[in-house]
């Protein structure tokens, strides 16, 4: 859901950037906060529940380094409480610091994951 939401979010600024759209002083605005709020929250409250969904079982088997998991874990509380931006505009600062280092952790969580996993009998 995150990558399609930064699509569409992409797509909602690409339509902004229409001269014919750029214009019209009534769309802007709500073109703005829709690009905003696809992009901003809608990509960083499903990335936190993917990082929470990796990290937790990759905890319970042992599969990450505990860093890993414990940032991953971090990052996802941020990620869910950033919805509260939507309420409160205060806390738009937790959209990148959601957003920004969970790049960072699924890049150390591709490296660091094994190959393979051991079957359990």
């Amino acid at each position: 859901m995150a990558p399609i939401n930064f699509a569409a979010s992409a797509c909602v600024l690409w339509v902004m950037a229409s001269p014919a759209v750029a214009q019209n002083s009534v769309v802007l605005p709500a073109l703005y906060y829709f690009h905003i709020t696809i992009g901003g929250v809608g990509f960083a409250v499903p990335m936190a529940l993917f990082m929470a969904g990796v990290c937790i079982p990759a905890a319970f088997m042992k599969l990450l380094p505990k860093w890993i998991v414990i940032f991953g874990l971090i990052l996802a509380g941020t990620g869910a409480l950033s919805w509260f931006s939507m309420i409160f505009p205060k806390t738009c600062f937790l959209i990148p610091l959601t957003i920004f280092p969970s790049v960072i952790w699924m890049i150390a969580t591709g490296f660091a994951l094994p190959r393979t996993a051991e079957r359990s009998t």
